[in-house]
Formats: structure tokens, sequence, C-alpha cells
């Protein structure tokens, strides 16, 4: 018996020393491309629950960089035709520039021609056609899956990354992504002269499950969406009470910074869907996109860490309305109740409940703050006030007023609302940055408009700590509005005002005094006003 005990903890050893090499070389290959003098902090270790993972080998503080990373393939994601260099939407065929050699479009001469030499000369081999707007829009659409097809020829490193990355196949047979991936992308990649014989059906169902699965999804301040693909950072699993926030620098860089501090031991952490959705929606984009049920501490916890983000009032007596979440079940219709008078209702009624206000947020003017108002007014009478469609409508708001550069006092009192809700959920996170710009840029104009009392409040102090935080985080960020820049000087000029003033105050007190022991100076007494009589 205890030699087969013994026989069984050794082959756990072996695989275990086996797993752990097999680690050691994925890391190393990962870490291909990075700065050669960067030491990143952390490993990679696998378990049965979630994978392979990166876990921390020192503590990390808040604010950190962790991680930066060039993408091993990137492109537009649109659904019209877009330069495939900058991912710049345009409506007219003649606005377009076409690579004389491999007919590739982009916006401009200047996009053209940081077309890599290696890819336009494999697109020279196929038929790709140039006469109409759909034309580019279906080529604009199967970009990132081509290029992802081609890295073995075009850049052999990154390819070899690449097929590191989950891709899920078994879980995607005979689902509906696999048959739209046969019916578009399959099929137009088979029109426009892609050899069967070199690339399989198999090897195009592998790279768009590649995608779905790892691909980073970033958009610009004016807009502009891109996807792409960066192997380490996509080790990186999944939590909904995320410790790291990513931005998407201007050289298409991603970097992660830590939004919360990090032991060592602990795991790194991103959210992997929307972490201001709510939790059934969360939990069902994952399992549908990602092929797992998520079970961190916030999708188990029915009040979500406090915030009550997913909840509704009760209708009897406007208390909270709160679902146990089940750990391993995939059906979330368990009824929900309330935590004040205990009443409950049926999943499916809340669910009605957010479905009409669905079609009711569809005919909102979304660009109108009257209206943004008006409807956020009447969705407080049924939902909590901390509810994610007030959030996002409460977001909406902040961005449109400070467009507008209007209702200040406003822009601060949404922000109060929305930033410490996002610091639970997220820690110091971008969206945390862009929210405490917001308010401090309000701040500045409401101080400039001649309220002095928030001067007097040591306000300004705090403000420029918080300032220079946020400002580090995402200046470099291409979601960074134009307007930031501004703040900063703004922000400047106004301790600089204030120095100066309280310098003119402690001279002019200096003076005074001076004067009164030179006896140059008499208070207005009584004494003092006969003499002067």
């Amino acid at each position: 018996m205890e030699m087969e005990l013994d026989k069984k903890r050794n082959e756990e050893e072996t695989t275990s020393k086996t797993t752990e090499e097999l680690l050691l070389r994925e890391l190393a290959v990962l870490k291909l491309g990075l700065d050669r003098n960067a030491k990143p902090p952390f490993v990679m270790k696998y378990s049965e629950e979630s994978g392979r993972g990166l876990i921390a080998n020192r503590n990390i503080k808040t604010g950190e960089i962790i991680l930066e990373e060039t993408a091993a393939v990137w492109g537009p994601k649109a659904s019209g035709a877009c330069c495939l260099q900058c991912s710049l939407e345009l409506c007219e065929l003649s606005s377009f520039h076409f690579c004389s050699l491999c007919h590739l479009h982009f916006c401009s001469a200047k996009c053209c021609s940081l077309q890599q030499s290696s890819e336009c000369a494999e697109m020279q081999k196929l038929s790709i056609n140039t006469d109409s707007l759909e034309s580019l829009s279906k080529l604009t659409l199967a970009i990132l899956v081509i290029r992802c097809l081609f890295l073995p020829l075009t850049a052999p490193q990154d390819s070899i990354k690449i097929r590191l990355l989950q891709d899920h196949m078994e879980e995607r047979k005979g689902t509906k992504l696999q048959k739209l991936c046969q019916e578009f992308l399959v099929n137009y990649l088979r029109d426009i002269g892609l050899d069967q014989k070199q690339i399989s059906n198999n090897d195009i169902y592998q790279v768009c499950g590649i995608l779905d699965s790892n691909a980073f999804e970033s958009k610009t301040f004016d807009g502009v969406e891109n996807r792409a693909v960066f192997p380490l950072s996509a080790m990186v699993n999944s939590s909904c009470l995320p410790n790291m926030t990513h931005v998407t620098r201007k050289d298409r860089k991603m970097v992660f910074v830590a939004s919360r501090d990090i032991q060592e031991g602990q795991e790194l952490f991103i959210c992997y869907t929307g972490t201001r959705w709510g939790n059934i929606t969360r939990r069902k984009h994952l399992l549908l996109t990602k092929h797992f049920l998520c079970r961190c501490p916030r999708c188990l916890d029915p009040t979500e860490c406090g915030t009550f983000i997913s909840s509704i009032k009760c209708p009897d007596c406007e208390g909270t309305m709160v679902q146990e979440p089940q750990s391993d079940s995939t059906e979330f219709n368990m009824p929900w109740h309330c935590q004040k008078c205990r009443h409950e209702i049926e999943h499916k009624k809340v669910v009605a409940i957010e479905t009409m206000i669905g079609q009711m947020l569809k005919l909102v003017n979304k660009n109108s703050t009257h209206h943004l108002e008006q409807v956020s007014r009447k969705l407080k009478r049924v939902l909590t006030s901390h509810h994610y469609i007030l959030l996002e409508i409460y977001m909406n708001l902040v961005t449109l007023y400070a467009k507008n550069n209007e209702n200040q006092e406003r822009i601060v009192e949404l922000c109060d609302i929305l930033i410490p809700v996002l610091q639970k959920l997220e820690g110091s996170s971008k969206a945390v940055a862009f929210m405490l710009i917001a308010r401090i840029g309000s701040q500045v104009s409401i101080c400039r408009a001649g309220n002095e009392e928030l001067l007097k409040s040591g306000w300004l102090e705090e403000s420029l700590t918080a300032f220079d935080d946020a400002y580090t985080l995402i200046k470099s960020d291409v979601q960074a509005p134009e307007s930031l820049i501004e703040v900063k000087i703004s922000l400047t000029n106004l301790k600089e005002e204030k120095d100066s003033n309280k310098k003119d105050f402690l001279k002019l007190d200096a003076n005074s005094e001076h004067l009164d022991k030179d006896n140059a100076y008499y208070p207005p007494s009584e004494e003092n006003i006969e003499k002067l009589v």
C-alpha cells in the first residue's frame, strides 16, 4: 500500500515538474519582444480551475506598471469600410488610397507607407476587389483573420506566440459562432483566392477562436475602434473585481497598471467583460464568449460588494431586491427577494422591467442632457441608486456636460456618485481616472467663477495629487481627451495664483507689523483719533 502511495506521489511530482518546465518555456516564448531590460513582477502558473495565469512574485503597489507589450496582430473593429492601418472610417470610395501592389485600402499615402512589405507581398497573391464600398467593408471585417493566418510568413515569432493561446475549438463546434464563421469568413476567403491546400477551414476556425477568446478591444477618443492580440497579456485571467487596469497607448502598446495593492503570491486579474454590467449580464456574456462560468467573489455576492449594481427597488417597501447567485448553475432564474421586507418576485419579472427600460432608452436622444436627466429621474423610482443602467446614464451625462462646458456643479455631483462605486469595483482604474479629471476640471471652473470656498477647504492640494496620479495613468491612452492638458494647465495656474496671493498677504502683514514698531502707523483707537484731531 505504501509503495503504491509513493509511486502515485512520485508521478504527481513528475507531472508537476513537467508542467512547471512547460510553463517556464511558454513564458519565455511569450516574453519575446518585450523590452530586454524589463523584469515583469510575475510568474506563470497552472491551476485546475482557471488554467494558466500570472502570479505576482513580489509585492506590487497601486499605480505600478506591471507589463508593457506590443501587439502581435492588429486590425480595425468596424462594420464599414476603414483604413486598414489607422482604422479611420470613410464613407466615399474616392476618399481611399489604394496600394498599387496589393490593392489594400488606406485613408492616405502616409498610412499606406506604414504597411509591412511582407504583408503586402502575401496580399498580392489574393484577388482583392476594390470596386465598391461593400467590397472594402468585407475586407475590413476579414483583415484581422487574414493577418493572423499570414503570421507564419510575415512574423514567425508572433505566430508562435499566438499559437500558444486558447482557441476553445471543442466548445465552439456546431455553435452559431462557428456557423457565422463558415458562412461569411470561410466563404469570403475562398472567394478572394485563399488556397484551401495551404490554409484549411480548420485553420480559419482556430484563428477565429483565438481572436474571440483573446483579442483586446480599444476605442479612441474620436470613436475609432480596433482589435488586437497581445499574447502575454492574454495569459491574465478574469475577475469582476480586477486588480489591474490597462491602457492602449498611441504607439499600439498595451500597458497594464496595478489598480490595487497586490501581495506576493496573489494572482493578477483583469475583467474580460464590462465591470459596470450587472451580475447576470456579465456571467452570461463570459459563458457565451469565453466559455467559463465566473465564480469570482463579486459574482457570488448578491449585493456585489455592497454596490447593489444589479438591484431594483422592492415594489412593496422600496427596499433593495437581490438575487442569490448559484456558483455552479448556468441557469440564472432564481427568484429575487427584498432585504428589508423579504417580499419575493420571479426573475422573469425583473427581466421584463429591464427589457422595458431598454426599449425606453432606445427612444431617448443620447446626445440630449435634458432627456437623459429626465429619464434618470424616472428610473430612480424603480432602480436602486447605483444600478448599472443609471451609472451608464450618469457617465454619459458627465461626458456631454464636459464636452459642452456646462453645468459644472452637476458634473461634480455625478462624479461624486460614480467614483466611490467604480473604486470599489475596479480600484484606481482608467475609468476612475477619467471621472476624477472630469470632477477636478469642473471644480477648477467653479473656482474661476468666483467660488472661493473650495480653495479655503484644502481641495486644491488634494486635487493636485489626485490629478497627477490620474494624469500619469491616462495621458498616453488612445481615449485621452484633448482637453486633458488644459485641465492640467488650469489647475497649475490656480495653484500658482493661490501661492502668489498668500505671499502678497504675508508680505502685507509683515510690513504692517514693521510700521507698528516704528510708530509710523497707529491703530484707529479713540486715543489716536484724539491725537490726530
